[in-house]
């Protein structure tokens, strides 16, 4: 497995020296998909001078670009994607992270299974583009806490074959997956489709090694699974630049066992 953490990428050089594989930055804040190209060549010129890459996305859509309702802009919706597809790959991407609750959570008038079919329309435009520049989107379960629709690795799993484009996968976030009381084997039967991971402790949503949560399930299902890919860092730190240490060390023990 490799490891990452989602992070500015102002802590990329931090991430290098303790060792991580790679960082995962914000659509928002570093592909930028509705600035300009010379706002974002100050990404492009970070990037390069870094020793890790930023293979790994998250944050997305934002929540002023829905994606379900009743004022989709879907030509507005591909422009975005598009960009974020092509500027990610510029810089070393290879997987952005569909969780974006704030663009997909119904509304109190919203249908449920008209937003599915928004979604998985909005899938479908976006794997195009992420399979015309190399990238993998990822569908993010967001738990109740935060989500209304799509909260668990099995409904997940469901969108991904609906949508089945080579450029959709899914990804599993033990801090969703635990809020929601979801069964682990659940992630071992979506093991073909799973293509990225997030981690944190699950009660606090705080870094791996704070306290004494067990990630032994985690890691043997994601063993079982046959999953080598990246796992990354989606968590509360106390001191960044500590704490990131004592993650790494803690989720290559697991690794190991």
């Amino acid at each position: 497995m490799r490891f990452g953490v989602c992070a500015p990428l102002e802590k990329v050089d931090v991430l290098t020296d303790v060792g991580y594989d790679y960082i995962e930055l914000i659509v928002q804040n570093e592909l930028m998909p509705e600035a300009d190209d010379a706002e974002f060549q100050q990404t492009c010129d970070r990037v390069a001078e870094a020793a890790i890459k930023p293979e790994a996305y998250a944050y997305f859509i934002p929540g002023y670009l829905r994606v379900v309702g009743d004022t989709v802009d879907l030509p507005r919706l591909s422009d975005y994607v598009e960009t974020a597809c092509r500027r990610a790959k510029a810089i070393g991407g290879e997987i952005i992270v569909y969780g974006s609750c704030h663009s997909r959570n119904l509304q109190p008038s919203d249908s449920y299974q008209t937003a599915l079919d928004q979604i998985a329309e909005f899938l479908d435009m976006a794997a195009g583009h992420a399979e015309e520049h190399g990238i993998t989107i990822v569908i993010e379960p967001i738990c109740h806490l935060e989500g209304n629709i799509i909260r668990t690795v099995a409904e997940g799993l469901e969108m991904a074959k609906r949508v089945n484009r080579k450029g959709i996968k899914l990804l599993a976030d033990l801090y969703h997956v635990w809020q929601e009381n979801e069964p682990m084997d659940n992630i071992l039967e979506a093991a073909e489709w799973l293509a990225h991971v997030h981690i944190a402790e699950p009660v606090k949503r705080s870094y791996p090694g704070n306290d004494d949560f067990d990630f032994g399930d985690f890691f043997t299902v994601l063993k079982k699974a046959g999953y080598h890919g990246r796992v990354s860092c989606e968590c509360s730190f106390d001191n960044f630049d500590l704490n990131v240490e004592t993650a790494l060390q803690t989720m290559k023990t697991y690794a190991d066992i």
